[in-house]
């Protein structure tokens, strides 16, 4: 498959060197794949307001946890345009047969402008025709507080100043299909099950609870076994009847049609091709050179006491790679030079960039050691890695074992752990963007660089950016994402690093052809290629690429996932 650029209204953006975009709007790079300007929406920089973040309950639900929703005055020009939006978002997650008509503070005062929500705190939503129901509400601390908690949880790697709760080892992440107890055909809903929602029984009991909007008190298996404690969950079985306090028969394990066919829809799993087709190719590395510096190239005074520059290792529209050496102490870095003049307009993209690679610290990620900015050039002294990024080792290697790919996936995925607890989404996790260290021509570590698309999440994100053979779904249907797309990204590295090519491919380069492949989901693990993998590895992969992202594993989920662990105790 070919990077050729994307045209039509489901295009991306990329970059190899240096990429600039706001969530809003996006500017053409030329670099690997192609940009499109979203004139619908305000650009980041004529946000005259920052969004209030409040979260909404539903009237007289305690078993609805509240959806967060970030409200602006650029968004909502009248209160009415608000609970129109509220009606839309909420009745995706609980039952509204009048819609939002009113929302009131957590003391039962009715709420009628948008200036009277206060940032961080908490409302509830009813219909029309509805009184305020004073209840129980499941209360948070304020969001305010939450974000400054994530602030502080800067590394998974870090140890927490006060005791953890350390989850049962018999908790691994996993999905499972529940069916609620009611009207035939029953209601079939599925759950990420982790050591974040199941640290005990009770819990999983209150998680169930809040999905099926039913206060949840029994579990039975497939087979009307009872489900008493936390170790039966993550055994073999992962379907489940849920129940309330009503009396159930033994009929009531019996499934019909309807609802046994919901539940194979959702066991299936990908399968062998029919037949054995020619193995697809890994898309090909774009060496898109448009824009080169003189060979005689003057740094800043600051720098130039310091580094000695040496050959092009990168390029790009905006901003060349060269080599350059400390002379203090002969080590060799990747000195990034951007071209400012090429980025008029977008000079807080360019400082979001920089802001970014300043804030993390982590050792699967490349970092900055210094930064000049002049009046034409912006300067960025980063690590250098020896062995190139990873989409050169993979063609010289054409696939990995497993041992090498596991450890590859655990440094990429630590990095995006650190940078996801700091709600910071990469936005083009790709081989060309990781980064390996060789030893005896093994990958001995694996840095992810290139943080031109990085941003960080405080709402859901529209813009359509990335490369098209790691591009997440919610990214192509264009409804909001978040954090998740790198781990969708991820998992399709991983299926490559197994295989030696991509788990969607259009064979005749039709980009619209992978788009529908990638929004339907459809991949297998042909026979012919994949007959040696394990069934831990396949797992792992599907639990990543999963289409919905509640369903899909979490950067944490996948550092906790047995397949990484395999060979620890060996």
């Amino acid at each position: 498959m070919s990077k050729n650029n994307i045209s039509g209204s489901r295009s991306l953006s990329s970059t190899s060197c240096n990429s600039i975009t706001s969530d809003y709007e996006i500017i053409e790079n030329g670099i690997e794949d192609l940009s499109i300007i979203k004139n619908n929406r305000p650009s980041s920089t004529s946000r005259a307001q920052k969004a209030k973040r409040i979260r909404f309950y539903h009237n007289g639900n305690k078993f609805f946890n509240g959806i967060v929703v970030p409200v602006a005055p650029e968004r909502y020009r009248s209160f009415d345009s608000l609970t129109n939006d509220l009606t839309n978002i909420l009745t995706k997650c609980v039952t509204l047969p009048n819609g939002v008509r009113h929302v009131y503070s957590m003391e039962g005062r009715k709420v009628s402008s948008i200036d009277d929500l206060e940032d961080g705190k908490e409302y509830v939503c009813s219909g029309k025709g509805e009184l305020f129901k004073k209840i129980e509400y499941t209360q948070t601390d304020t969001l305010k507080s939450k974000r400054m908690s994530n602030k502080q949880n800067v590394s998974v790697h870090l140890i927490s100043s006060s005791p953890k709760v350390i989850p049962p080892d018999c908790i691994r992440p996993r999905i499972v299909t529940l069916i609620r107890n009611g009207i035939r055909p029953r209601k079939i809903l599925r759950i990420l099950l982790n050591k974040r929602n199941s640290s005990n029984f009770e819990q999983v009991l209150s998680a169930f609870s809040e999905l099926c909007q039913l206060a949840v008190r029994k579990v039975f298996t497939l087979s009307g076994q009872p489900v008493n404690d936390l170790p039966q969950l993550f055994n073999t079985d992962d379907v489940f009847f849920v129940y309330g306090n009503e009396r159930f028969s033994q009929d009531d394990f019996e499934l019909e049609f309807e609802e046994s066919k919901e539940i194979q829809k959702y066991k299936k799993v990908p399968g062998l091709r029919n037949g054995a087709g020619p193995k697809p190719k890994m898309p090909k590395k774009d060496l898109n050179r448009t824009y080169e510096l003189s060979e005689d190239i003057t740094l800043p005074p600051s720098l130039n006491k310091k580094f000695v520059v040496g050959r092009l290792i990168g390029d790009g529209n905006f901003a060349v790679v060269r080599l350059c050496r400390d002379t203090r102490n002969n080590k060799d870095y990747a000195l990034k030079i951007i071209d400012k003049s090429k980025c008029k307009g977008k000079e807080d993209m360019l400082e979001n960039e920089v802001g970014i690679l300043k804030s993390v610290s982590h050792p699967n990620i490349m970092g900055l050691v210094a930064e000049q900015d002049t009046t034409n050039m912006l300067y960025l002294v980063c690590e250098y890695v020896t062995g190139g990024d990873l989409f050169d080792a993979i063609t010289v290697a054409q696939k990995f074992s497993e041992e090498q790919a596991a450890l590859m996936i655990d440094h990429l995925v630590s990095a995006l752990a650190y940078l996801h607890s700091l709600n910071i989404v990469h936005r083009d996790v790709k081989p060309e963007n990781l980064l390996v260290e060789l030893e005896n021509g093994r990958v001995k570590q694996l840095k992810l660089g290139d943080f031109g698309l990085a941003c960080e999440v405080t709402r859901p994100l529209y813009t359509v950016c990335g490369t098209p053979t790691y591009v997440a779904p919610e990214i192509l249907a264009e409804g909001g994402y978040g954090l998740k797309i790198d781990v969708w990204a991820a998992g399709v590295i991983l299926y490559i690093l197994l295989c030696g090519y991509p788990p969607f491919v259009a064979q005749d380069n039709d980009q619209e052809k992978l788009f529908d492949t990638i929004l339907s989901g459809q991949y297998d693990f042909p026979d012919e290629y994949w007959q040696d993998v394990s069934g831990l590895a396949k797992e792992l992969i599907q639990n990543m690429l999963q289409l919905a992202p509640e369903l899909r594993f979490s950067a944490e989920d996948v550092l906790d996932h047995p397949w990484l662990h395999v060979g620890e105790n060996e």
